[in-house]
């Protein structure tokens, strides 16, 4: 199974002043501002996991969230099952005894082009509040 990652870089023309407070303005409002933006985008793959998530007790299509997370400096979002269904993993990359069922990898191919649609619907409409 491949990973499937979903890099987004958005170039951003025409708006000085935002790139100024991008720039100079606290960390803490620029990681607000991406993190508001990429937990929108991923709402449809929390979406997407739930309808494709393997049906045994239904836990686990209960058990999806999003999380976000700063390290060396980027800011990721994760989805996938909560710590309560790990077992979701082991259906997702297979284990000695049971197959893959790759589940997470289809759901996100399923909506990847309405996450990429949302996120930059997230990025425009936060860009249009900070203008105002």
């Amino acid at each position: 199974m491949a990973d499937l990652d979903i890099e987004i870089v958005t170039n951003i023309e025409g708006l000085e002043e935002l790139e100024e407070a991008f720039t100079n303005g606290s960390k803490r409002t620029v990681k607000k501002f991406l993190r508001k933006v990429e937990m929108h985008a991923a709402k449809p793959l929390v979406e997407s996991a739930k309808q494709y998530a393997p049906y045994e007790t239904g836990n686990l299509e209960m058990e999806e969230h999003r999380m976000s997370l700063t390290t060396d400096g980027a800011l990721t979002v994760r989805v996938g099952p909560s710590s309560q269904a790990f077992y979701g993993i082991f259906q997702e990359f297979g284990t000695e005894h049971d197959p893959a069922l790759h589940w997470l990898e289809s759901s996100a191919r399923a909506v990847q082009n309405e996450v990429l649609d949302e996120y930059m619907e997230a990025l425009n409409e936060g860009l249009e509040d900070m203008k105002a």
